[in-house]
């Protein structure tokens, strides 16, 4: 399963919508992989779940991909409602 573990955010970085690349890898300290918030979302919506994983923390949080109001994609998590607790809390690269 793979795990969101780092971001690449434009400002402001306020919302997940800001997220313009992941790394990710397939466990939670595997070699990392470059990829881009559309990306992720066609893989979830082709049935591949992706979830958040802070290094420090070891907090994982699923993520789901969203479609904004100009038709980008992009993915956020749910665990609670609140966008900046998860992905843009992870490790900046």
């Amino acid at each position: 399963m793979p795990y969101i573990r780092r971001v690449r955010v434009q400002s402001p970085g306020t919302h997940a919508s800001h997220i313009t690349a992941v790394q990710y890898s397939t466990t939670t300290n595997g070699s990392l992989t470059v990829a881009t918030p559309a990306a992720i979302a066609r893989s979830i919506e082709a049935g591949t779940p992706f979830w958040s994983h802070n290094d420090v923390t070891s907090t994982r949080t699923l993520v789901i991909g969203r479609t904004g109001g100009n038709g980008d994609r992009y993915i956020t998590t749910v665990a609670n409602g609140r966008e900046s607790d998860n992905l843009l809390r992870l490790p900046q690269f």
